[in-house]
């Protein structure tokens, strides 16, 4: 029992004891071959009438045995090569029949030995003393089995001969004992190099396990990596790109997809002003609320900065449009920050496969162009791209290419829109305006300028309208030499690092004094790189330039922008003038006593009657500009203009006959 308990407690190690099972059972075939054939020789091969029954019985014996072997052999390497793990329980089977094989041998060896003519003694001794020999190799597997099976073999057989009585048995006998414990230390070495084989190899197989697993850990990771984005865990573009085309290939013909294409609105202005890492925590919950507003095997992706993208298709749960109700929703809900709370609003576009078009590339774009015209005004939660926005689009993009060519193919001028001095009524300066004829038309500033902007063309424009307006001032000095101008200036031309340089050289080869220049700003130029526009802007007061803020009060930071850079006009805007009875006075007011603390003087424009320039006036607003003096006037009438301003000068009093 002690053996037993010793077999059934050995190797804890789950593949260790596997593999040592798969040592023992393999080798055990030619084992139990070996005793078939040896039994079979001992048992039939001599003539010895006396023992004839006892060695049959013998045999049958260890042939049952044999067989219940050979059986749990079979089984054994049945489940082996499934891939099942050896057991406890294996392992004591394989060994209490290995056991009681020794055993049948010993018995053999004790029983008959009395019994057995000289060449028989000497061939039972030969066999269990080379089935010994074998056993520490066979049986090493198990250094326990494999000894107690050496001594089963050879210890009682020796011994027996050795007190036997027979001197010639004798001397047989210490050989065989001396065998026995040599073989007994051979089959502990061999057990002890296999256990020990078994171990190296299971602690390098378990070491590149380990290996393997953070090579896949870390493929993952840069799997990971390349395909998500590491904000928000939603699919990189290229990683979308991919995903999206190999659905295409699996797409029926009766199903339709559309590409979401969403901008969050709002969302720069809420990462300048709290800081990108509240910036960060906006993105991340809207990702949040996207996935959780697509249920549908949707394919989302973070397109890049405040933009995503989303493919669905058309499920019996809802139809895209629901879908994009359902993203509105979700997204308008106040997120909370971990320092503030924030109103999020996000513009929607969407176009259809295969409606609107062929390949992702196509409908993205579609998708991307509607976003923008809901961006740019369009009202609903969405806009799905359509007949009556594809013919928009392509008279847009009509009109891109024209203003492009704008310059080279002389369709531009400048009509110019005098600015009155409150205190005299005389013009003091003049806004020069562009005017763009294209194809016989006259198209809106409000339509060609964010279309020059956007194709790059807006440089080249500015740069002829400061080329033009400083050739038309020097022609104006003939007439008013203190007149100055003003001149409206695009984001999109601060990004030229030379802005500065080329605008004082233009200036300077038209012998104008650049005080006699007033760039004009908007306050939304601000809301991009402030830093730097700031230090432009600076280094165009440092050469004489005047600087105008024009639109003041609707714009990104109006005192901010005051605070940070020595303005010298202030242009109010037309909307609080034309609410001048009702709260923009208090506007004006309020604007005109930060003037006398900032040095700045002030300019109301859009002034349409005289009830309003006279309130202005009475207020100590500076100068006036609107329909009420002179609409946007030709070169020519505007010469013309000057002169009669130079014949007679006016007083504020008689500003009531401007425009007469």
């Amino acid at each position: 029992m002690l053996t037993v308990y010793m077999l059934m407690t050995a190797q804890a190690d789950p593949q260790i004891l596997n593999d040592h099972l798969k040592l023992l059972y393999r080798s055990a075939i030619p084992g139990i071959a070996v005793t078939v054939a040896a039994s079979a020789g001992l048992a039939f091969g001599f003539e010895n009438h006396s023992a004839t029954n006892d060695k049959l019985l013998w045999w049958l014996c260890l042939s049952g045995l044999i067989l219940l072997r050979s059986l749990d052999t079979f089984f054994w390497l049945k489940r082996a090569n499934k891939g099942i793990l050896g057991s406890q329980s294996d392992l004591y089977r394989y060994s209490v029949g290995a056991i009681l094989t020794a055993c049948f041998w010993a018995f053999y060896c004790l029983f008959f030995y009395n019994k057995l003519s000289i060449e028989e003694l000497f061939s039972a001794l030969v066999i269990v003393s080379a089935m010994a020999g074998g056993a520490a190799t066979i049986l090493s597997g198990n250094k326990l089995v494999s000894q107690t099976y050496t001594l089963l073999l050879l210890a009682p057989f020796s011994i027996q001969m050795i007190v036997g009585g027979n001197p010639a048995h004798q001397m047989l006998g210490y050989l065989g004992l001396a065998y026995a414990f040599v073989m007994f230390s051979i089959a502990k070495t061999a057990a002890n190099f296999t256990e020990h084989s078994i171990k190296l190899r299971n602690e390098h197989n378990q070491l590149l396990r380990s290996m393997e697993q953070q090579v896949i850990q870390r493929t993952q990771k840069i799997i990971e990596l390349s395909q998500h984005d590491p904000l928000t865990h939603l699919l990189n573009r290229r990683a979308f790109i991919e995903a999206a085309n190999h659905q295409f290939t699996q797409i029926k013909y009766d199903i339709n997809y559309a590409i979401f294409f969403l901008d969050l609105d709002g969302f720069k202005q809420a990462n300048d002003n709290f800081g990108h890492n509240v910036g960060d925590e906006v993105l991340i919950e809207v990702a949040k609320r996207i996935k959780q507003a697509c249920q549908h095997d949707e394919i989302i992706c973070r397109w890049g900065g405040d933009e995503f993208i989303i493919m669905a298709h058309h499920t019996s749960h809802y139809r895209f449009e629901e879908l994009a109700i359902i993203l509105k929703k979700c997204i308008n809900v106040p997120i909370l920050t971990s320092q503030h709370v924030i109103d999020m609003d996000c513009s929607i576009g969407i176009a259809m496969y295969p409606e609107h078009g062929q390949s992702i590339s196509d409908l993205i774009s579609l998708a991307d162009l509607s976003m923008y015209s809901r961006k740019e005004g369009g009202l609903g939660d969405y806009v799905m791209f359509s007949s009556q926005l594809k013919q928009k689009i392509k008279y847009e993009i009509h009109l891109s290419k024209g203003i492009a060519q704008a310059v080279s193919d002389k369709q531009l001028h400048l009509v110019f829109q005098p600015i009155i001095e409150s205190s005299t009524g005389n013009i003091a300066c003049v806004e020069a305006l562009l005017r763009w004829d294209f194809e016989g038309a006259l198209i809106s500033p409000e339509v060609f300028i964010p279309l020059a902007e956007k194709n790059g063309a807006i440089k080249e424009i500015g740069y002829w309208v400061i080329e033009e307006s400083m050739r038309k001032l020097s022609a104006l000095h003939e007439l008013n030499q203190g007149l100055k101008i003003s001149i409206n200036v695009s984001i999109i031309q601060f990004e030229d690092i030379n802005f500065v340089n080329k605008v004082h050289n233009i200036v300077n080869q038209h012998n104008i004094n650049p005080s006699d220049v007033h760039i004009e700003i908007t306050e939304s130029l601000f809301s991009k790189d402030k830093l730097k526009l700031i230090n432009m802007v600076k280094g165009l007061q440092a050469l004489g330039f005047m600087i105008s803020i024009d639109d003041f009060g609707t714009g990104y930071s109006s005192l901010s922008v005051i605070q940070d850079l020595d303005i010298n006009f202030v242009k109010i805007d037309r909307s609080f003038i034309t609410n001048l009875q009702i709260n923009g006075v208090d506007i004006v007011k309020a604007v005109m006593v930060m003037s006398h603390g900032l040095g700045y003087q002030v300019i109301a424009e859009g002034v349409e009657n005289q009830q309003q320039a006279t309130t202005l006036t009475t207020l100590g607003i500076h100068y006036l500009q609107g329909y009420l003096f002179d609409k946007p006037l030709e070169f020519e009438v505007l010469k013309q203009r000057l002169l009669s301003h130079s014949d007679e000068q006016r007083s504020p009093a008689l500003l009531s006959s401007a425009n007469s």
